[in-house]
């Protein structure tokens, strides 16, 4: 199965399959808990997290687009702020509405501390989101990103690190190699985190 790069010109395609496939996860469905409002801004919000992706990291398809993966590279692997909102998310809490907005920028920053707290500055990549079109599943599509993602890391004697929020996903990434090495829930939200690592030579 190919793997390219995706272009700038094909974000919005991407975005509407990532919005797709994370409609329902727990931590899009906690950011947009209205059904209608998730569905209309999804979209918006995915193709915003692809932007930050593709200008500091690579967004990957597979050649049909029945997969899509979204990864940060070693020494780039938080963004701060100013990056966020040069990318577009100046408007998110007009989007999400200012409490939901709020929610949302908590969850993150814990998300990203627990991330900088457990790898301790160690060189790595982030893999910030792997989905499948849900229109078009089982079909390889993860295995085959995966392996492009793992076979750079190796080459390069990287680990990987991940988290979820969908305890689902802890067995399907320790397929790959990757070892559970956190498990938490975000204060005063009830979101579980799932924190994954896949050294090198596994």
């Amino acid at each position: 199965m190919n793997i390219i790069k995706v272009e700038r010109n094909q974000i919005g395609k991407s975005a509407e399959i990532v919005a797709a496939a994370f409609y329902h996860y727990p931590m899009m469905a906690h950011y947009f808990p209205n059904p209608q409002r998730r569905k209309r801004w999804l979209p918006w919000y995915m193709e915003k997290t692809l932007s930050c992706a593709m200008r500091y990291g690579d967004v990957f398809a597979t050649a049909d687009f029945s997969g899509i993966m979204f990864v940060l590279p070693p020494g780039h692997t938080r963004l701060s702020q100013g990056e966020y909102i040069r990318n577009g998310f100046l408007m998110t809490p007009l989007v999400m509405g200012l409490q939901n907005y709020l929610k949302s920028d908590a969850c993150e920053q814990f998300v990203a501390n627990t991330h900088e707290k457990l790898l301790g500055g160690r060189a790595h990549y982030y893999l910030w989101g792997l989905v499948a079109n849900p229109k078009a599943q089982r079909k390889g599509a993860g295995s085959a990103l995966m392996k492009a993602l793992t076979d750079r890391a190796e080459a390069e004697n990287m680990p990987i690190y991940l988290e979820t929020h969908d305890e689902n996903n802890v067995t399907y990434y320790k397929r790959f190699g990757f070892g559970l090495i956190h498990q938490d829930i975000i204060p005063k939200h009830g979101l579980d985190i799932w924190c994954m690592i896949r050294e090198s030579g596994v």
